[in-house]
């Protein structure tokens, strides 16, 4: 059913020219500061490296061509993003035979639209609900591309951004992620804090850790360059990683595909953000979106509340920040100069920082120093 929306959907809609140089994710976003002469930047909030481990996967757009998905899948993507339109005006010619192709090769999938904040808000909102419905197991939540003024001001752009993503999760039931890069999104959005509930995917091009600015002090996803090489796809592709390991992004896409934690009857989930196997009934607020998800028969399950946990693992409030941090975090107290870690329950010590940043729940995930 969902395939016969998809296909009407977009048989129902001209495709007309690609609008603009810039409708393909990450153009002018991924700029950096040069790993060999690293400064200060206003608005920068910290160098955030991945939680544990990682998930490899592509984004990709009618730009990629014919994609063998299989020879993808076999090069050890686990997901992919697929571009549905730029704005209301051109709907991606490869969308529905990429949708259908990742899916049967076994990659978790979802959808991303470029948006156009000055065109119809409404209108493009309704072409990712009408794809998406609510998403199946295996699927991600659909994401908004965010790079483009179309001349507005950062409070008009915030306030369009803020109508779609209203729009899309009232239409599927789940939190859009918002993909942008760190200084469009403080100075062509404004930074507003609204959106730190929603999971960040965070377009950098950098050997270093990707840095963030405001809201956020995570990253679910990081698209870390666009002239990667990926089998099954012709010339330069953008590649990702999620922030967790294959599990846990199985979990956000709704436990998606099968083949969980362990399989054959396994009672633990691998965590990367305890950095831990972890047994069924424990529940983990993930560093990568800060959404409590359950170990239910060794898959990763997300859930509403912590009711029914066995024991739970969430962020720690920090005075010294002024703001809540994962598990394993390390922060060294502004009120005595020492170091504690968040082991999920509480501000733990003693921490080695010198030790390559380990304390009582092992390796510091994020260093924070006075």
């Amino acid at each position: 059913m969902r395939g016969l929306v998809i296909a009407t959907l977009l048989s129902a809609c001209a495709v007309g020219g690609d609008p603009a140089d810039n409708a393909k994710a990450g153009a002018g976003l991924g700029s950096d500061v040069e790993s060999s002469s690293p400064t200060s930047e206003v608005g920068i909030l910290a160098r955030v490296c991945a939680a544990g481990a990682t998930t490899k996967g592509v984004d990709v757009s009618y730009h990629n061509g014919t994609i063998d998905w299989a020879k993808v899948k076999g090069a050890g993507n686990e997901f992919a993003f697929i571009r549905i339109s730029d704005g209301t005006g051109f709907h991606d010619p490869q969308f529905a035979t990429n949708w259908a192709g990742a899916h049967a090769a076994g990659l978790l999938r979802g959808i991303y639209q470029f948006f156009r904040p000055n065109q119809d808000v409404a209108a493009q909102a309704d072409m990712v609900i009408a794809a998406a419905g609510h998403p199946a197991p295996g699927d991600l939540p659909p994401v908004i591309d965010v790079e483009a003024t179309g001349s507005l001001s950062p409070a008009s752009v915030a306030a369009k951004v803020r109508i779609w993503v209203d729009r899309v999760k009232a239409g599927t039931g789940v939190d859009p992620i918002i993909y942008t890069g760190k200084f469009f999104w403080r100075d062509e959005v404004g930074g507003p804090t609204s959106f730190a509930g929603n999971p960040l995917w965070i377009a950098q091009y950098t050997t270093l850790c990707p840095d963030l600015t405001a809201p956020w002090d995570t990253w679910a996803f990081w698209q870390y360059s666009d002239t990667g090489s990926v089998p099954g796809i012709s010339g330069g592709i953008d590649v990702d990683r999620f922030n967790g390991t294959l599990d846990e992004l199985r979990a956000l896409a709704g436990g998606g595909m099968g083949g969980g934690g362990g399989g054959g009857g396994a009672t633990t989930c691998t965590s990367a953000t305890m950095a831990a196997d972890l047994p069924d009934g424990v529940c983990v607020q993930a560093a990568s979106d800060q959404k409590w998800y359950q170990c239910t028969s060794g898959s990763w399950v997300q859930q509403a509340s912590t009711a029914g946990c066995t024991r739970t693992y969430g962020w720690c409030q920090s005075a010294t920040l002024g703001r809540a941090v994962p598990p394993r975090t390390c922060v060294q107290a502004a009120s005595d100069s020492i170091w504690y870690q968040c082991d999920g329950t509480s501000w733990a010590t003693p921490v080695d920082p010198a030790a390559s940043g380990t304390g009582p729940s092992g390796a510091c995930s994020h260093e924070y120093p006075l």
